[in-house]
Protein backbone atom coordinates (compact mmCIF):
# COMPACT_ATOMS: atom_id res chain seq x y z
CA UNK A 1 0.00 0.00 0.00
CA UNK A 2 1.35 3.83 -0.92
CA UNK A 3 2.48 5.61 1.78
CA UNK A 4 0.07 9.10 1.55
CA UNK A 5 1.64 12.40 1.18
CA UNK A 6 1.03 13.22 4.79
CA UNK A 7 2.98 10.63 6.46
CA UNK A 8 6.02 11.17 4.06
CA UNK A 9 6.57 14.91 5.67
CA UNK A 10 8.28 15.28 8.72
CA UNK A 11 6.40 17.25 11.74
CA UNK A 12 9.00 18.87 13.86
CA UNK A 13 9.34 17.72 17.17
CA UNK A 14 7.30 18.49 20.16
CA UNK A 15 8.59 17.77 23.71
CA UNK A 16 6.54 15.17 25.37
CA UNK A 17 4.69 16.30 28.66
CA UNK A 18 5.95 14.29 31.59
CA UNK A 19 4.14 11.48 33.07
CA UNK A 20 1.85 11.66 35.78
CA UNK A 21 4.24 9.50 38.17
CA UNK A 22 6.74 12.20 37.37
CA UNK A 23 4.73 15.01 38.42
CA UNK A 24 5.14 15.70 42.60
CA UNK A 25 2.43 15.77 44.91
CA UNK A 26 2.29 19.60 45.46
CA UNK A 27 2.24 20.21 41.28
CA UNK A 28 -0.16 17.38 41.02
CA UNK A 29 -2.79 18.93 43.16
CA UNK A 30 -2.52 22.18 41.29
CA UNK A 31 -3.06 20.87 38.05
CA UNK A 32 -6.09 19.00 39.71
CA UNK A 33 -7.73 22.04 41.15
CA UNK A 34 -7.91 23.39 37.31
CA UNK A 35 -9.80 20.43 36.36
CA UNK A 36 -13.64 21.02 35.66
CA UNK A 37 -16.59 19.33 37.11
CA UNK A 38 -13.84 17.19 39.99
CA UNK A 39 -15.39 16.16 43.18
CA UNK A 40 -13.79 17.63 46.63
CA UNK A 41 -11.18 15.43 47.50
CA UNK A 42 -13.22 13.43 50.19
CA UNK A 43 -10.26 12.11 52.93
CA UNK A 44 -13.01 10.71 54.89
CA UNK A 45 -15.71 10.78 57.67
CA UNK A 46 -15.80 11.97 60.99
CA UNK A 47 -18.64 9.96 63.37
CA UNK A 48 -20.03 10.75 66.63
CA UNK A 49 -22.38 9.22 69.44
CA UNK A 50 -25.61 10.73 70.05
CA UNK A 51 -24.71 13.80 72.26
CA UNK A 52 -27.55 16.26 71.67
CA UNK A 53 -25.49 19.07 73.60
CA UNK A 54 -22.30 20.62 72.01
CA UNK A 55 -20.72 21.18 75.42
CA UNK A 56 -20.52 17.74 76.24
CA UNK A 57 -17.90 15.32 74.62
CA UNK A 58 -19.02 13.14 72.47
CA UNK A 59 -17.39 9.69 71.40
CA UNK A 60 -15.21 10.43 68.09
CA UNK A 61 -14.80 7.69 65.12
CA UNK A 62 -12.83 8.41 62.16
CA UNK A 63 -13.47 6.61 58.81
CA UNK A 64 -11.06 6.61 55.89
CA UNK A 65 -13.12 7.27 51.99
CA UNK A 66 -10.23 5.71 50.71
CA UNK A 67 -8.08 6.18 47.47
CA UNK A 68 -5.66 5.45 45.45
CA UNK A 69 -4.80 9.39 45.75
CA UNK A 70 -1.15 9.17 47.08
CA UNK A 71 -2.14 12.83 48.58
CA UNK A 72 -5.42 11.13 50.59
CA UNK A 73 -3.80 8.65 51.63
CA UNK A 74 -0.90 10.52 53.22
CA UNK A 75 -3.38 12.79 54.96
CA UNK A 76 -5.35 9.78 56.23
CA UNK A 77 -2.19 8.41 57.72
CA UNK A 78 -1.02 11.87 59.00
CA UNK A 79 -3.81 13.33 60.02
CA UNK A 80 -5.01 14.22 63.48
CA UNK A 81 -8.65 13.63 63.55
CA UNK A 82 -9.20 13.52 67.37
CA UNK A 83 -7.43 16.45 67.88
CA UNK A 84 -5.09 14.76 70.09
CA UNK A 85 -1.74 16.63 69.34
CA UNK A 86 -3.02 20.25 69.26
CA UNK A 87 -0.87 22.32 71.27
CA UNK A 88 -1.48 23.59 74.88
CA UNK A 89 -2.50 27.04 76.01
CA UNK A 90 -2.79 28.27 79.37
CA UNK A 91 -5.90 28.22 81.35
CA UNK A 92 -7.04 30.95 83.82
CA UNK A 93 -5.91 30.00 87.64
CA UNK A 94 -9.07 31.14 89.08
CA UNK A 95 -11.28 28.63 87.07
CA UNK A 96 -10.78 25.47 89.22
CA UNK A 97 -13.32 23.74 87.78
CA UNK A 98 -11.37 24.08 84.03
CA UNK A 99 -11.02 21.30 82.47
CA UNK A 100 -8.59 19.91 78.87
CA UNK A 101 -10.58 18.22 76.71
CA UNK A 102 -11.47 19.78 73.59
CA UNK A 103 -15.14 19.16 72.19
CA UNK A 104 -16.10 19.20 68.19
CA UNK A 105 -18.36 21.35 67.11
CA UNK A 106 -18.12 21.56 63.59
CA UNK A 107 -16.04 20.81 60.44
CA UNK A 108 -15.53 22.69 56.99
CA UNK A 109 -12.87 23.09 54.86
CA UNK A 110 -10.32 20.77 56.62
CA UNK A 111 -10.73 22.35 59.49
CA UNK A 112 -12.03 21.50 62.90
CA UNK A 113 -13.90 23.52 64.94
CA UNK A 114 -13.24 22.95 68.75
CA UNK A 115 -14.39 24.37 72.30
CA UNK A 116 -13.09 23.57 75.53
CA UNK A 117 -14.38 22.98 79.00
CA UNK A 118 -18.25 22.49 79.87
CA UNK A 119 -18.73 26.82 79.32
CA UNK A 120 -16.59 26.42 76.03
CA UNK A 121 -14.46 29.30 77.73
CA UNK A 122 -11.87 28.49 74.81
CA UNK A 123 -12.07 27.77 71.45
CA UNK A 124 -9.87 26.97 68.73
CA UNK A 125 -10.08 26.34 64.51
CA UNK A 126 -7.42 22.92 63.89
CA UNK A 127 -5.63 21.84 60.48
CA UNK A 128 -5.66 18.25 61.54
CA UNK A 129 -3.33 17.88 58.33
CA UNK A 130 -0.92 20.57 59.37
CA UNK A 131 -1.81 20.47 63.02
CA UNK A 132 -1.68 23.93 63.80
CA UNK A 133 -4.15 25.88 65.37
CA UNK A 134 -5.53 29.05 66.30
CA UNK A 135 -7.11 29.46 69.64
CA UNK A 136 -9.78 32.64 70.69
CA UNK A 137 -12.22 33.23 73.30
CA UNK A 138 -15.70 34.41 72.79
CA UNK A 139 -16.67 37.98 73.22
CA UNK A 140 -16.42 39.27 76.94
CA UNK A 141 -20.38 39.87 76.59
CA UNK A 142 -21.36 36.46 76.70
CA UNK A 143 -18.75 35.26 79.27
CA UNK A 144 -21.91 34.72 81.65
CA UNK A 145 -23.25 32.28 79.18
CA UNK A 146 -20.81 30.89 77.33
CA UNK A 147 -22.65 27.73 77.24
CA UNK A 148 -25.24 28.46 75.81
CA UNK A 149 -23.55 30.23 72.76
CA UNK A 150 -24.30 28.23 68.98
CA UNK A 151 -21.20 28.15 66.68
CA UNK A 152 -20.62 27.58 63.06
CA UNK A 153 -17.85 27.68 61.08
CA UNK A 154 -16.70 29.25 56.96
CA UNK A 155 -13.62 28.41 55.55
CA UNK A 156 -12.07 29.92 52.73
CA UNK A 157 -11.03 27.17 50.39
CA UNK A 158 -8.78 29.08 48.24
CA UNK A 159 -6.51 30.02 51.47
CA UNK A 160 -6.37 29.59 55.04
CA UNK A 161 -8.78 32.24 56.35
CA UNK A 162 -11.83 31.20 58.13
CA UNK A 163 -15.16 32.59 60.48
CA UNK A 164 -16.77 31.80 63.49
CA UNK A 165 -20.22 32.66 63.62
CA UNK A 166 -21.84 32.64 66.58
CA UNK A 167 -25.12 33.45 68.75
CA UNK A 168 -26.29 33.34 72.07
CA UNK A 169 -29.78 32.06 72.72
CA UNK A 170 -31.16 34.39 75.17
CA UNK A 171 -29.22 38.36 76.13
CA UNK A 172 -28.88 41.89 74.27
CA UNK A 173 -26.50 40.91 72.10
CA UNK A 174 -27.39 38.06 69.70
CA UNK A 175 -24.97 37.44 67.30
CA UNK A 176 -21.27 37.84 66.54
CA UNK A 177 -18.18 36.68 63.85
CA UNK A 178 -14.77 35.93 64.49
CA UNK A 179 -12.48 36.43 61.49
CA UNK A 180 -9.22 34.65 61.55
CA UNK A 181 -7.59 38.14 59.87
CA UNK A 182 -8.44 40.38 62.49
CA UNK A 183 -8.28 38.06 65.03
CA UNK A 184 -11.25 39.70 66.49
CA UNK A 185 -14.93 39.65 67.41
CA UNK A 186 -17.72 41.81 65.33
CA UNK A 187 -20.94 42.28 66.87
CA UNK A 188 -23.70 41.47 64.18
CA UNK A 189 -26.83 42.08 65.92
CA UNK A 190 -29.87 44.23 65.66
CA UNK A 191 -33.83 44.19 67.07
CA UNK A 192 -34.87 42.54 64.08
CA UNK A 193 -32.08 39.48 64.22
CA UNK A 194 -33.42 38.99 67.69
CA UNK A 195 -36.62 38.37 66.74
CA UNK A 196 -35.56 36.09 64.50
CA UNK A 197 -33.44 34.00 67.37
CA UNK A 198 -36.80 33.84 69.46
CA UNK A 199 -37.73 30.45 67.20
CA UNK A 200 -34.69 29.13 68.25
CA UNK A 201 -34.80 29.77 72.10
CA UNK A 202 -34.57 26.38 72.80
CA UNK A 203 -31.90 24.97 69.88
CA UNK A 204 -29.42 22.67 71.01
CA UNK A 205 -27.03 22.05 68.44
CA UNK A 206 -24.63 24.33 66.60
CA UNK A 207 -24.40 25.48 63.15
CA UNK A 208 -23.33 24.17 59.61
CA UNK A 209 -22.32 25.90 56.62
CA UNK A 210 -23.16 25.72 52.51
CA UNK A 211 -21.39 28.07 50.82
CA UNK A 212 -22.34 31.79 51.79
CA UNK A 213 -24.93 30.44 53.98
CA UNK A 214 -24.86 29.15 57.63
CA UNK A 215 -27.59 27.41 59.07
CA UNK A 216 -29.00 26.44 61.95
CA UNK A 217 -32.17 23.88 62.18
CA UNK A 218 -35.24 23.94 64.59
CA UNK A 219 -35.22 19.88 64.80
CA UNK A 220 -38.81 20.00 66.15
CA UNK A 221 -39.08 16.58 66.14
CA UNK A 222 -36.06 16.20 68.60
CA UNK A 223 -37.32 19.40 70.95
CA UNK A 224 -40.52 18.68 72.91
CA UNK A 225 -40.79 22.71 73.34
CA UNK A 226 -41.45 23.71 69.30
CA UNK A 227 -44.86 22.94 67.46
CA UNK A 228 -45.49 21.06 64.54
CA UNK A 229 -43.36 23.07 62.35
CA UNK A 230 -39.97 22.72 61.13
CA UNK A 231 -37.77 26.01 60.58
CA UNK A 232 -34.55 26.97 59.63
CA UNK A 233 -32.70 29.87 60.75
CA UNK A 234 -30.41 31.12 58.38
CA UNK A 235 -27.24 33.55 58.16
CA UNK A 236 -26.14 35.26 54.30
CA UNK A 237 -22.28 36.19 54.94
CA UNK A 238 -22.08 38.14 52.39
CA UNK A 239 -25.34 40.33 53.65
CA UNK A 240 -24.90 39.32 57.23
CA UNK A 241 -29.05 39.46 57.44
CA UNK A 242 -30.74 36.77 59.49
CA UNK A 243 -33.84 34.94 58.10
CA UNK A 244 -36.07 32.47 58.75
CA UNK A 245 -36.81 29.90 56.53
CA UNK A 246 -39.32 27.11 56.41
CA UNK A 247 -38.73 23.63 55.05
CA UNK A 248 -41.27 22.12 52.06
CA UNK A 249 -42.07 18.97 53.74
CA UNK A 250 -42.90 17.75 57.38
CA UNK A 251 -40.69 17.79 60.51
CA UNK A 252 -38.94 14.76 60.77
CA UNK A 253 -36.82 14.56 57.53
CA UNK A 254 -33.25 14.47 57.09
CA UNK A 255 -32.01 17.45 55.16
CA UNK A 256 -29.26 19.87 54.55
CA UNK A 257 -28.74 23.37 53.02
CA UNK A 258 -26.43 23.58 49.60
CA UNK A 259 -25.58 27.31 48.20
CA UNK A 260 -26.20 26.09 44.23
CA UNK A 261 -25.54 29.13 42.13
CA UNK A 262 -27.34 27.59 38.95
CA UNK A 263 -30.47 27.99 41.28
CA UNK A 264 -30.49 30.98 42.60
CA UNK A 265 -28.38 30.21 45.94
CA UNK A 266 -30.25 28.53 48.71
CA UNK A 267 -31.70 25.17 48.12
CA UNK A 268 -32.53 22.42 50.13
CA UNK A 269 -31.44 18.61 49.72
CA UNK A 270 -33.61 16.50 51.51
CA UNK A 271 -34.20 12.39 52.11
CA UNK A 272 -37.61 11.00 52.05
CA UNK A 273 -38.42 7.17 51.87
CA UNK A 274 -35.19 6.52 50.69
CA UNK A 275 -35.78 9.24 47.67
CA UNK A 276 -33.04 12.24 47.74
CA UNK A 277 -34.64 15.54 47.28
CA UNK A 278 -33.33 19.02 45.56
CA UNK A 279 -36.00 22.01 46.21
CA UNK A 280 -35.36 25.08 45.17
CA UNK A 281 -37.05 28.85 44.83
CA UNK A 282 -38.73 30.02 41.96
CA UNK A 283 -39.82 33.65 41.18
CA UNK A 284 -42.70 33.35 43.50
CA UNK A 285 -39.96 32.58 46.39
CA UNK A 286 -41.61 29.27 46.64
CA UNK A 287 -40.42 26.24 47.03
CA UNK A 288 -40.12 23.68 44.30
CA UNK A 289 -38.85 20.09 43.39
CA UNK A 290 -36.09 20.08 41.06
CA UNK A 291 -35.26 16.78 40.77
CA UNK A 292 -35.23 13.79 43.24
CA UNK A 293 -33.32 10.21 42.74
CA UNK A 294 -35.10 6.73 43.75
CA UNK A 295 -32.42 4.97 45.35
CA UNK A 296 -33.92 2.21 45.74
CA UNK A 297 -34.94 2.08 42.26
CA UNK A 298 -31.80 3.78 40.13
CA UNK A 299 -29.58 1.37 42.55
CA UNK A 300 -30.65 -2.23 43.03
CA UNK A 301 -27.48 -3.23 45.11
CA UNK A 302 -29.16 -0.54 48.02
CA UNK A 303 -32.12 -2.80 47.82
CA UNK A 304 -30.39 -6.00 48.82
CA UNK A 305 -28.64 -3.83 51.54
CA UNK A 306 -32.29 -2.95 53.02
CA UNK A 307 -33.43 -6.34 52.58
CA UNK A 308 -30.49 -8.75 53.87
CA UNK A 309 -28.80 -5.46 56.65
CA UNK A 310 -32.11 -4.29 58.02
CA UNK A 311 -31.04 -0.92 56.79
CA UNK A 312 -33.82 1.69 57.12
CA UNK A 313 -32.87 5.71 57.22
CA UNK A 314 -31.13 7.53 54.68
CA UNK A 315 -29.09 10.65 56.79
CA UNK A 316 -28.12 13.64 54.57
CA UNK A 317 -25.09 14.80 55.83
CA UNK A 318 -23.82 17.53 53.46
CA UNK A 319 -23.73 18.88 49.92
CA UNK A 320 -21.19 20.08 47.89
CA UNK A 321 -19.87 20.84 44.19
CA UNK A 322 -23.08 18.20 42.68
CA UNK A 323 -22.37 15.34 45.44
CA UNK A 324 -24.76 14.26 47.85
CA UNK A 325 -23.17 12.89 50.99
CA UNK A 326 -25.45 10.32 53.32
CA UNK A 327 -25.21 7.81 55.64
CA UNK A 328 -26.98 4.77 55.47
CA UNK A 329 -28.41 3.49 58.56
CA UNK A 330 -29.35 -0.47 59.82
CA UNK A 331 -31.80 -0.69 62.51
CA UNK A 332 -30.42 -3.95 63.94
CA UNK A 333 -26.50 -3.47 63.42
CA UNK A 334 -23.90 -1.08 64.81
CA UNK A 335 -22.34 -0.32 61.05
CA UNK A 336 -23.29 1.57 58.40
CA UNK A 337 -22.66 3.16 54.83
CA UNK A 338 -21.59 6.35 53.67
CA UNK A 339 -22.95 7.26 50.49
CA UNK A 340 -21.60 9.99 47.90
CA UNK A 341 -23.89 10.87 45.20
CA UNK A 342 -23.38 12.37 42.04
CA UNK A 343 -26.33 14.59 41.07
CA UNK A 344 -24.98 15.80 37.80
CA UNK A 345 -24.96 12.05 36.17
CA UNK A 346 -26.51 10.13 39.07
CA UNK A 347 -23.66 8.23 39.74
CA UNK A 348 -23.60 6.57 43.35
CA UNK A 349 -20.12 5.63 45.24
CA UNK A 350 -20.40 3.17 48.89
CA UNK A 351 -18.01 3.69 51.93
CA UNK A 352 -18.65 0.43 54.44
CA UNK A 353 -18.05 1.07 57.56
CA UNK A 354 -17.42 -1.49 59.97
CA UNK A 355 -17.75 -0.25 62.87
CA UNK A 356 -18.95 -2.42 66.05
CA UNK A 357 -20.80 0.71 67.79
CA UNK A 358 -23.24 2.68 66.63
CA UNK A 359 -22.46 6.22 66.17
CA UNK A 360 -25.80 7.95 65.41
CA UNK A 361 -24.45 11.45 66.36
CA UNK A 362 -23.36 14.09 64.27
CA UNK A 363 -21.21 13.41 61.22
CA UNK A 364 -18.90 15.40 58.80
CA UNK A 365 -17.44 14.40 55.73
CA UNK A 366 -13.35 15.94 55.50
CA UNK A 367 -12.25 16.94 52.32
CA UNK A 368 -8.84 17.95 51.58
CA UNK A 369 -7.92 20.83 51.04
CA UNK A 370 -5.42 21.74 47.76
CA UNK A 371 -2.70 24.76 48.26
CA UNK A 372 -3.83 27.76 46.67
CA UNK A 373 -3.62 28.52 43.32
CA UNK A 374 -0.34 29.31 41.86
CA UNK A 375 0.62 32.87 40.46
CA UNK A 376 0.98 34.02 37.33
CA UNK A 377 4.82 33.28 37.24
CA UNK A 378 3.63 29.72 38.26
CA UNK A 379 1.33 29.22 35.72
CA UNK A 380 4.18 29.23 32.99
CA UNK A 381 6.03 26.69 34.92
CA UNK A 382 2.61 24.38 34.72
CA UNK A 383 2.39 25.14 31.02
CA UNK A 384 5.94 24.13 30.15
CA UNK A 385 5.34 20.71 32.34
Amino acid sequence: MERSVTESVKMPKTSLAPPVDALGDDLLGRILLRLPDMAPPLVGFILTDHVRVPRYCPDLSFFSAGSGNPNLATAVADGDFFFEDIPDIDSDDEEEYYDDKWHLRGCVGGRLLLSRDWNSVDLAVYDPLERTAVFFRPPNVWRTSFHMVRYAILANEADSSFRVIGFQQWGDTFSAVFSSGSRKWVMIDSDADRHVGDDFYHIMSDGTSAGRFVYWRSDTKKVKFYKTEEKIMVLDTETMVWSVIKPPFPPGESYCIADMAEHGGLCIVSSKEKCVQVWVRNSNNEWMLKKEVLLLNKFGYLKKLCRDEWMKRVRILAMKAGYVYMEFWSIRKPHSYLLALNLNITKLKIFRNQSTKPYRGSAFPFFMRFPPLPATDDDNKLRGA
